[in-house]
């Protein structure tokens, strides 16, 4: 019975996809089947062998996860999204130290949904994704965590100091010394504003690359396993995404320590 569930579940991308779907609540056959990208007929026949299963039943015309069902999804779904965050960018999760995310953030990587890779060119290695910055001209809170300096982003951060978003900065020693010494201008628009909350941390701890989250927004880079930063980063729209990033952010936040 272990392996017949366990095949039942996996062995199907529409088996599998049918039963997710209806962890949101009872659905017709159009609704799966619009849900899913299928025809009836193939549909009807992975529903067939859910219901022989004892994972999903009939009622009138909707169909629905049955308790042994909504048992078994609840378990299985972390991870089916962890599988789908990971195969879906094997390569680049394979080449990533993620030492610095915590056991119970590690467990949760499903929650980044679905995610793309951003790897710019020789010409825009320095710069901030497109995507973020077009979120920072429309967010009104940001948090970023920094460990390497990026020569364009004091102007951002000023940028948005100055228009009073509500901004939380943590920055590693060396990337906060030098913000305060070679970017005088735009350190002094971070501290006078009233919005704005600047954050150092040790360098020797284990850390990312960077963390930014804005209102539709996660960015996240990690060190390859090497220990170098080769400027690729994972972007994700998902509301989930921006909840597991907050809470990354967070761990760090309480390892800083405030400028004031």
């Amino acid at each position: 019975m272990k392996t017949e569930l366990i095949s039942t579940v996996f062995l199907s991308e529409k088996r599998k996809n049918t039963l997710i779907m209806l962890m949101n609540g009872p659905a017709t056959i159009d609704e799966i089947k619009t849900s899913i990208n299928g025809t009836t007929s193939a549909i009807m026949a992975q529903v067939k062998i859910l219901i022989e299963q004892g994972m999903i039943e009939q009622k009138d015309d909707e169909y629905r996860l049955t308790y042994i069902g909504q048992i078994i999804l609840k378990k299985i779904k972390p991870l089916i999204e962890a599988l789908n965050v990971v195969e879906g960018n094997k390569d680049y999760w394979e080449s990533r130290d993620l030492g610095a995310v915590p056991d119970p953030l590690l467990d949760r990587i499903g929650d980044l949904g679905d995610v793309l890779i951003h790897e710019p060119d020789l010409n825009h290695l320095f710069e901030p994704p497109r995507e973020l910055l077009t979120s920072l001209k429309q967010t009104k809170n940001v948090c970023t965590f920094y460990s390497y300096f990026c020569p364009t982003c004091p102007y951002n951060y000023a940028e948005l100091a100055k228009k009073e978003v509500n901004y939380n900065l943590i920055l590693t020693k060396p990337v906060y010394e030098r913000l305060r010494d070679e970017y005088t201008e735009q350190y002094n628009a971070i501290m006078q504003s009233n919005n704005s909350h600047l954050f150092v941390c040790d360098e020797h701890i284990i850390k990312p690359g960077a963390i930014s989250i804005t209102d539709n927004l996660l960015l996240l880079s990690f060190f390859n396993k090497k220990g170098f930063f080769d400027h690729k980063k994972v972007i994700s729209f998902e509301d989930s995404a921006r909840q597991w990033g907050q809470e990354f952010f967070l761990h760090y936040r309480d390892l800083a320590e405030q400028v004031k």
